[in-house]
């Protein structure tokens, strides 16, 4: 019986020898970076009820009850309800509550200083509206899918740059519908916004544009010259002394001098309690026109009489003679014409 005890005891003390021997391994698998399927709940159902059962220990007893499930992530925020501009409209300028403004960027995408530009908003979450060139679209489409991927809006700026008040109307057909089927081809989606080339237009051109191709005409109302002005301080020091809330600020992307000038500038406005929004947040945020409107009893209200009438006559006042006629009144200036938005 001794040589069967002898047995007995090598077995068993190679079994514990080899439990020994597995188990840092199984503790070093362990220390890797955990998944969300290891922490919510075991990849094998059947050993996770075994780990609770009979073979279980104290400690495989408490994690399994402390284990939590990983939360679901929150749902992407619902898209903004679509927006109506204001017919046969220019827009230059916003009235809004608060200190928004509108960054704008022209003439690209640039394969060189447009990524820098987008890496530059990326890092301050920041929201822009960039007029593109159809041109520009056709030869760097992989520039404009990664402005429409990180949210920006993207608006016609023509195919070539003319000035669309100097040219045919089958050439503006050209220039629009062509911009407006390469960002299309793109992204999905056709422009709503058009920025005139130098800004030019003129009422009838803009109702043709606006029916035909749904394209509201958008200008600016801070200019820095950045086309001229090849200077990146040059560029700063113009932004900040033009930009009030509700701005439009106009500038080109095209141009390395200005996209070296928008970290300083951005920081700075947001340092001045400035939020950035595209076009069409702005819309969106701004007030109807307030148009005065002639109560009765007023100036205003009172009806004209018809050139060359007379003046009423006065009525007597109860003695033989008749009151003095009442002077003829003075002819009241012409009201001044409004001007136009263009």
């Amino acid at each position: 019986m001794k040589p069967l005890l002898i047995v007995t005891g090598f077995v068993a003390a190679a079994a514990v020898g080899a439990g020994m021997a597995i188990s840092p391994l199984l503790s070093a698998r362990d220390d890797g970076p955990a998944t969300t399927q290891s922490i919510s709940q075991p990849a094998n159902p059947a050993s996770g009820q075994a780990a609770q059962g009979k073979g279980a220990t104290a400690a495989q007893k408490s994690a399994a009850a402390s284990a939590q499930p990983v939360p679901a992530p929150a749902p992407e925020p619902a898209a903004p309800p679509p927006v109506t501009p204001r017919k046969n409209y220019t827009y230059k300028s916003f009235d809004v509550d608060g200190s928004y403004i509108a960054m704008t960027f022209d003439d690209g995408p640039n394969p060189e200083t447009t990524p820098r530009l987008l890496q530059i908003l990326r890092e301050r979450n920041i929201k822009v509206t960039f007029f593109v060139l159809g041109n520009m679209v056709a030869k760097h489409p992989e520039v404009l899918k990664m402005i429409a991927d990180e949210g920006h809006e993207i608006g016609s700026h023509s195919w070539s740059h003319p000035q669309l008040t100097r040219i045919s109307q089958a050439a503006v057909d050209k220039e629009l519908g062509n911009t407006s089927e390469a960002i299309f081809q793109v992204t999905g989606k056709r422009p709503i916004y058009l920025r005139p080339p130098y800004g030019s237009m003129k009422p009838s051109l803009r109702s043709y544009i606006e029916d035909k191709y749904g394209l509201t005409i958008v200008n600016w109302s801070v200019d820095p010259n950045d086309w001229k002005n090849r200077n990146s301080q040059a560029v700063h020091d113009a932004i900040m002394a033009q930009v009030k809330p509700g701005a439009i600020v106009l500038s080109h992307d095209i141009y390395a001098t200005t996209v070296d000038a928008m970290p300083r500038i951005l920081d700075e406005l947001a340092a001045k309690g400035y939020k950035f929004a595209t076009l069409s947040q702005m819309v969106a945020m701004d007030k109807p026109l307030k148009v005065a409107l002639a109560t009765p009893g007023t100036a205003a209200a009172k009806k004209p009489k018809p050139a060359g009438a007379k003046p009423d006559a006065a009525k007597p006042t109860g003695t033989s003679k008749p009151a003095a006629a009442a002077p003829k009144p003075a002819a009241s200036p012409a009201p001044a014409r409004s001007a136009g938005v263009y």
